[in-house]
């Protein structure tokens, strides 16, 4: 062996969709990134391994478009997080200045 990888070893990893998308639902954004970033690492090692010039890319192109899936559900989600905190600071400034004219 030449100490060069074999590019059948190299297999795809596995991207936690469930796990981010429960993280994303109960917006832990911690998480979500945390899970992402750990998958991104796997996912380093696992393409130092792979020739894509002779290896199947159909599993990878899949792999790279669910990742974008989720990282469109994650910004959805926190603008929507964003947008509901900017609306509930705004109902509170109103409540205060409310408050501040009846005394």
């Amino acid at each position: 062996m030449d100490g060069t990888p074999h590019p059948m070893l190299a297999r795809v990893p596995e991207l936690p969709i469930e796990a981010i998308r429960h993280a994303i639902h109960v917006e832990d954004w911690e998480q979500a990134e945390d899970l992402l970033s750990h998958h991104q690492h796997q996912l380093v090692l696992a393409l130092a391994k792979v020739d894509l010039k002779t290896a199947d890319r159909g599993p990878w192109l899949d792999l790279l478009s669910e990742h974008r899936g989720l990282m469109d559900e994650l910004r959805e989600g926190r603008d929507a997080a964003s947008a509901e905190l900017a609306r509930l600071g705004a109902g509170r400034r109103g409540a205060n200045a409310w408050l501040r004219a009846l005394k």
